[in-house]
């Protein structure tokens, strides 16, 4: 696992090779709205279609925060060397210990490896420090390069389940990739 360090009992901050995973900051807005214009990330996530600035001031103020107090974790996903945002991406309050992972990569640092890199620190983190025994993660199964990070993050595909959500209005498959906690990446 990754450098793991916290600051009286908050949010901890995760730390990779070349990316570090921390608490969003009331700066980290502008970033987000640019990221969130994306027609991927608006694609393949549950982000509001428009993306306005009240919606990044919300996710960064409201929603990041209630998930931390709810008992998951939402971490921007920056660069070491400049804290440049390379993306955001979560875990959602466990249940029955199991934790649901979530991520999207801003256009400019796709196909770095770095989202790769920032999953397996927050997947690490989950099974080793949050305690749970399972980290999965629901991808589209049309979405191929989120089903690439994944297996690159050693999560293994266990099947496509059919209509597990409503995206955009309709229902939608997904593939499910789980990691457990005796599982270790290939690297």
């Amino acid at each position: 696992m990754g450098v793991v360090t916290t600051t009286g009992g908050g949010q901890p901050v995760l730390s990779g090779g070349r990316v570090r995973l921390r608490p969003w900051r009331a700066e980290d807005v502008p970033a987000v709205l640019d990221a969130c214009q994306d027609p991927e990330i608006q694609r393949w996530t549950q982000v509001p279609v428009p993306y306005g600035p009240a919606d990044a001031e919300a996710f960064v103020s409201v929603v990041a925060p209630r998930t931390w107090a709810e008992g998951g974790a939402l971490f921007a996903v920056v660069r070491i060397d400049d804290d440049a945002l390379v993306g955001s991406m979560g875990l959602f309050p466990p249940a029955d210990g199991v934790g649901e992972l979530g991520y999207w990569t801003a256009p400019g640092h796709r196909g770095q490896g770095l989202t790769v890199e920032a999953l397996r620190v927050l997947a690490d983190w989950s099974l080793g420090v949050v305690g749970v025994h399972r980290v999965e993660l629901l991808v589209d199964p049309a979405n191929t390069a989120s089903r690439s990070v994944a297996a690159r993050a050693g999560f293994v595909a266990e099947g496509t389940i059919r209509q597990r959500f409503r995206h955009r209005g309709r229902p939608a498959d997904v593939v499910l990739h789980a990691r457990l906690a005796g599982d270790t990446p290939d690297g």
